[in-house]
């Protein structure tokens, strides 16, 4: 069964919500040596992975400022513009790998409360603007997607992509 795409604001909300809650009560079960010791095949912890998410959130939150997404990722807007993601995600990695789990946590949720309040006075019209509008200097074809296909992109369905990687990663130990 394929999800239905969402395209309201309740829906959006609903569905950051319910992935925010599943990935925050997997990460609240597991311990320090659990968050900070098992590595994937690419080497990344579950620290790494909250810190992934918490950068491509961040981008959102300034998107939604209309400032460049590469700032929000913490990026070079070269390697923003022209590498591939996986490039990014390993510029992301290199910087962060000793950022402390405490402090990675709390800007995880940080980012994720400010993003929130952007989100709120919001109305489906805006979400339904393209990316265009938001950021027009940035190079590209076309308007771009719709803002709110950015923002689940990067939240919702970003959460339960990693919710995801996070359980393969915990299952390696158990």
């Amino acid at each position: 069964m394929t999800e239905q795409p969402i395209s309201i604001k309740t829906e959006l909300l609903a569905d950051i919500e319910r992935n925010w809650t599943a990935l925050n009560a997997a990460l609240d079960r597991l311990t320090e040596t659990q968050l900070t010791t098992i590595q994937d095949a690419q080497g990344w912890t579950v620290k790494d992975h909250v810190i992934h998410m918490m950068r491509w959130e961040r981008s959102v939150v300034y998107f939604l400022q209309r400032q460049p997404r590469h700032l929000g990722l913490g990026v070079e807007e070269t390697l923003y513009l022209k590498g591939s993601d996986d490039s990014i995600n390993a510029a992301i990695f290199q910087q962060t790998s000793s950022l402390a789990l405490s402090d990675a946590l709390l800007q995880f949720r940080e980012t994720h409360q400010q993003l929130l309040g952007l989100l709120k006075p919001l109305t489906d019209a805006d979400l339904q603007k393209r990316y265009r509008e938001f950021l027009p200097d940035e190079p590209g074809d076309g308007g771009g997607p719709p803002a709110i296909n950015v923002i689940i992109g990067n939240t919702a369905h970003h959460f339960a992509e990693h919710l995801g990687c996070i359980e393969a990663l915990v299952s390696k130990l158990a």
